[in-house]
């Protein structure tokens, strides 16, 4: 059953993590923080934050200084169809046989709901990664965009990185921080577009997606 508030005029569903000072960020990262000057006629507002902060997309830039920013991500990676699956890891970490048994992606744009990370959970150990080998595997079957409803596609305590680094390697574009509680594993029309901030390695993604069939 999909939540109520998450429906938006037309059918369409904001899965994005709003932007205010609760937004949890990673430790040591800068908190969102949203400054106002209100005169009699007019609002005006600015904001800052880390690249990082909610729903948010990640540049090969980001693990590869000699690699595009989010200005180079492929537009057509983020908007059209996607399949989401609901997904449990006893380990923490999904690996390629946590997918439902003779699965195979019929999408290029995969969806994942891990339910390991509520809305402004604490970004902490409590939250599921990806394996080197589930980037592996999915690139393997034609799968070019992942999304994922944690903060990060790697595990909280993660030094080396290897989810990151999978996707890097094989090209493929990915979003975190997805908010997809509620919603039905199937398929759905996505739109998941970041900010155009030119040069740098992320940047916050408001992201829609609509039931088909």
């Amino acid at each position: 059953m999909v939540r109520a508030d998450f429906w938006e005029e037309g059918g369409w569903i904001d899965v994005s993590r709003p932007l205010r000072p609760a937004t949890p960020v990673w430790p040591d990262d800068r908190p969102f923080e949203l400054q106002q000057r209100r005169e009699p006629g007019f609002v005006l507002s600015s904001f800052s934050t880390t690249c990082h902060v909610g729903t948010h997309l990640d540049a090969p830039l980001h693990f590869d200084d000699t690699a595009e920013g989010v200005e180079g991500v492929p537009l057509d990676r983020c908007v059209g169809p996607a399949e989401l699956l609901l997904l449990r890891s006893a380990s923490g970490v999904l690996m390629p046989e946590d997918f439902p048994e003779d699965w195979e992606p019929s999408l290029p744009r995969v969806l994942i709901r891990t339910d390991s990370h509520p809305l402004d959970g604490k970004i902490d150990e409590s939250f599921v990664g990806l394996s080197a080998q589930l980037v592996h595997w999915l690139a393997d079957r034609g799968v070019e965009m992942l999304g994922i409803d944690t903060p990060s596609v790697d595990i909280f305590t993660s030094k080396e990185l290897p989810a990151h680094h999978a996707l890097l390697e094989r090209g493929l574009n990915w979003v975190e921080g997805l908010l997809l509680e509620d919603l039905a594993p199937g398929k759905y029309l996505m739109i998941a577009l970041p900010m155009l901030l030119e040069g740098a390695e992320a940047a916050p993604v408001r992201a829609l997606v609509k039931p088909f069939s």
